[in-house]
């Protein structure tokens, strides 16, 4: 592994970059680390595994049955429920050494429209084009035979959690909200991404057991039309709901400013009035986001649900 690769992918995401096979790293990450500092722990697992659990908590019969042979578990609600969580921070685990740090994301810019996301996703490198790959891996049609159906599933899985992070499907010239600091930090978190990565989530206070728990509860209070609409839509249709939360509820309401459309590639080359941007975070607003963060984990995992009901 190069080191301009590992250390452009963690610039990118630098609170998750940690868990990303400590002793091979551990030298260059200790570099990196003295450079920027970051919390010992990823962003964003409490939040892939919640999605998976919900996931799990909705699959069909048929489904079930496949998964099961897939992950290599018993067909029970609970081993699979075990075994997608599992799965699902693979993706972040392994993504320097299969180089597929791009999938993760889209660049879909402030001034762009819903009809400029596949002009955004060159190649099929970018997050949405991918969960349409590998549901249709899934469902048996042909693709590349690099990937195993485990691989293929373990990404899905992955893929969907991080189309409904906002800042997933944004970017400012400032590489999703990772060139904005915090200031003060929150808990952890030195960044806008790594705020949204997790430590809303962390705010939450819950594990992925009890928030999962949790969203079924809320899920089903909700009522039919509400229903139908969390689980809804297609996959650029989730791209777009993404962009414009961040827009509302970052951008907007923390004045950002906005930048020309500029894809620089690390924080180094953002603009100044990004990097010297502080995002001042408080408490107010991070308990003003918890509904934002918490419906759309709830819509992660229900649509990962329809997605994998409708491929296996």
């Amino acid at each position: 592994m190069h080191f301009t690769q590992v250390f452009v992918t963690f610039l990118r995401y630098p609170e998750r970059a940690i868990r990303l096979r400590m002793r091979s790293l551990a030298a260059l990450l200790l570099t990196c680390c003295l450079l920027w500092p970051s919390p010992a722990y990823s962003w964003w697992e409490n939040g892939h595994r919640t999605v998976a659990r919900v996931a799990a908590a909705n699959l069909t019969p048929a489904a079930r049955v496949r998964l099961a042979r897939i992950l290599s578990v018993p067909d029970s609600p609970a081993a699979i429920a075990d075994a997608l969580a599992v799965a699902s921070t693979w993706a972040d685990e392994t993504k320097n050494e299969t180089h597929t740090g791009e999938w993760h994301y889209i660049d879909l810019t402030l001034q762009d429209s819903k009809s400029d996301i596949s002009k955004r996703c060159e190649e099929n490198n970018c997050v949405s084009a991918r969960i349409r790959l590998f549901a249709a891996q899934l469902s048996g049609h042909k693709t590349e035979g690099r990937w195993s159906e485990l691989d293929a599933l373990r990404f899905l899985v992955h893929f969907v959690g991080d189309v409904h992070q906002p800042l997933h499907a944004i970017s400012d010239a400032d590489l999703g909200g990772n060139c904005e600091r915090l200031d003060p930090p929150s808990g952890n978190a030195k960044s806008l991404h790594a705020l949204w990565d997790g430590q809303i989530i962390e705010a939450m206070d819950a594990n992925d057991h009890d928030l999962a728990e949790s969203l079924g509860k809320y899920y089903s209070a909700l009522d039919e039309a509400r229903q139908k609409e969390f689980s809804s839509g297609e996959v650029d249709d989730w791209v777009w709901e993404s962009h414009k939360l961040a827009q509302e509820n970052i951008y907007g309401k923390l004045h950002i400013p906005v930048e020309p459309v500029l894809f620089p590639k690390n924080c180094g080359e953002a603009p100044p009035e990004i990097t010297n941007f502080h995002a001042a975070v408080d408490t107010l607003y991070i308990d003003t986001m918890k509904p934002v963060v918490r419906d759309q984990l709830l819509k992660a995992g229900l649509r990962l649900a329809r997605i994998l009901n409708e491929s296996l």
